[in-house]
């Protein structure tokens, strides 16, 4: 007996163990300048902009950097998280890339740079999400295959696209949104790090300023509201 309860005690001791890795692991697992968010009372003077990237088999690797086209950093992102940025109020273009790889300007591509146009106003939230798959440079395409009539993934050579999807009241998906905000982990961002690091890379982030900018300008007519929100989109924050 005794023997036994041993045993059953190191299996445990094992498990433990397990565990505490796999949670290590998910600790470093992070990009870099992000946290786990802590609960803080919300600014009424800003707006906030909740990004989420729920997983699917069409994720690409890494981390995307999300921006303004103006140069301000906002956080970098994981798959299966959430991002919550706070923004003044107005007009912005928020756009990404996968800042997890080096590219040269040469290797970097429109449908791999998310784009999206905000305007913002203060004490509300908005919801934004990551699609990776479904754009073309131009907007969401229906892809499945012939016979299963499976969804496939949209890509250019090896490159993933890759697109940001407004979550309004009046959009197909928002009935998703509580169970998307529940599920995905809370992340928030080191502003201060990541602003100094997006300042020494201005070449990496002027190269996909520019292809966003493109890609808006290219995106079909149905898809450019996709890629839009209005100021009466966000949620009014309660006090």
């Amino acid at each position: 007996m005794k023997r036994r309860e041993c045993c059953l005690a190191s299996v445990a001791l094992v498990a433990c163990a397990l565990v505490a890795c796999a949670l290590a692991a998910c600790a470093l697992a992070r990009p870099p300048f992000t946290q786990a968010a802590a609960p803080t009372a919300a600014d009424p003077h800003v707006a906030t902009v909740v990004f989420l990237w729920p997983s699917t088999s069409c994720d690409t690797g890494g981390y995307y950097t999300l921006a303004t086209d103006d140069g301000k950093f906002l956080g970098n992102i994981a798959a299966g998280t959430q991002l919550a940025v706070p923004l003044a109020a107005g007009d912005h273009t928020l756009l990404g890339w996968n800042g997890s790889r080096t590219e040269g300007d040469d290797a970097a591509s429109m449908v791999s740079v998310p784009v999206l146009h905000a305007t913002l106003e203060e004490a509300r939230t908005y919801y934004v999400q990551l699609a990776f798959g479904e754009w073309d440079d131009k907007g969401p395409r229906q892809m499945h295959t012939v016979r299963t009539a499976k969804r496939v993934c949209f890509r250019i050579g090896n490159v993933m696209s890759t697109a940001m999807v407004a979550l309004t009241p009046t959009s197909d998906f928002w009935s998703e949104l509580p169970a998307l905000t529940s599920e995905l982990p809370a992340t928030s961002s080191d502003a201060v790090a990541g602003q100094s690091w997006l300042d020494a890379n201005q070449a990496t982030f002027t190269a996909h300023r520019d292809l966003a900018k493109a890609r808006f300008e290219a995106l079909r007519p149905r898809a450019k509201p996709l890629a839009t929100l209005q100021a009466s989109d966000g949620v009014i924050a309660t006090r």
